[in-house]
């Protein structure tokens, strides 16, 4: 079994003989399948990059952030008493088919040949404002509504006067969560569909839990690989075959 330092280590000695790509990558917070092209195999990487994509998301409302996820900074609040399983299930579908989608600023996308998320770490000002792109969503279902979860709320800055304009009670119990299945093309960002849904809703929401299940043909646990089996070498030349 090759460890992490030792995987590394093969890479090192490798690098002249062999190319290593991805066909899209995952947020930070996300699991899930992620397609790695090996040297001829790269070439086929656009592919994935546009292809269908099928997750499962878990928000959480009364919060937004500014990453749209639980590891960002509270931007605002609102909320949650008046949401109703009944009220989301109307609401998504208002998002199926071709959608306009503003991206999140915490994003891999340039501006003027800069990265989002570098204008975000760094505090600079954007030269323009983040313009909404179309996007496909084809499939779009409510999963689970509830408010029994073990899901910590985020930590927040803003003072409790600010929050009780919003809410009354700020404790874990009242922040309902709600998990949606999700099947997408190309270049649609889940976070922001979150962030969007808790907008619309009249509250706030970000995610906290994201799983992408499928990519393409690759779909999780039937033709993928685990991260563990991707130590043992013979796991992926196998996989190459």
């Amino acid at each position: 079994m090759l460890y992490r330092t030792q995987l590394k280590d093969l890479a090192i000695s490798q690098k002249n003989k062999l190319k290593l790509g991805h066909g899209g990558t995952l947020d930070p917070l996300a699991s899930g399948v992620l397609v790695i092209g090996v040297n001829d195999g790269c070439k086929r990487l656009q592919d994935y990059i546009k292809c269908k994509k099928i997750y499962e998301a878990v928000g959480m409302f009364g919060f937004a952030t500014d990453t749209y996820d639980s590891e960002g900074k509270v931007i605002a609040i609102g909320p949650t008493e008046h949401i109703t399983k009944e009220d989301i299930s109307q609401l998504l579908t208002k998002f199926i088919g071709d959608i306009m989608q503003v991206p999140p600023m915490y994003s891999a996308l340039r501006i003027d040949g800069r990265r989002l998320y570098d204008y975000a770490r760094k505090g600079l000002s954007l030269p323009r404002n983040i313009q909404a792109r179309s996007i496909r969503i084809d499939s779009l279902s409510l999963l689970d509504f509830t408010t029994n979860h073990n899901f910590q709320i985020p930590k927040t800055d803003i003072t409790i006067t600010d929050k009780n304009n919003h809410v009354e009670n700020i404790n874990q119990a009242s922040y309902p969560i709600f998990k949606i299945r999700v099947e997408c093309g190309s270049g649609t960002y889940i976070r922001s569909l979150i962030h969007d849904i808790g907008k619309e809703l009249g509250s706030a929401a970000h995610v906290v839990e994201l799983k992408r299940l499928q990519q393409g043909n690759f779909i999780l646990k039937k033709n993928t690989l685990e991260w563990n089996d991707c130590l043992i070498l013979n796991n992926i030349f196998e996989a190459l075959r």
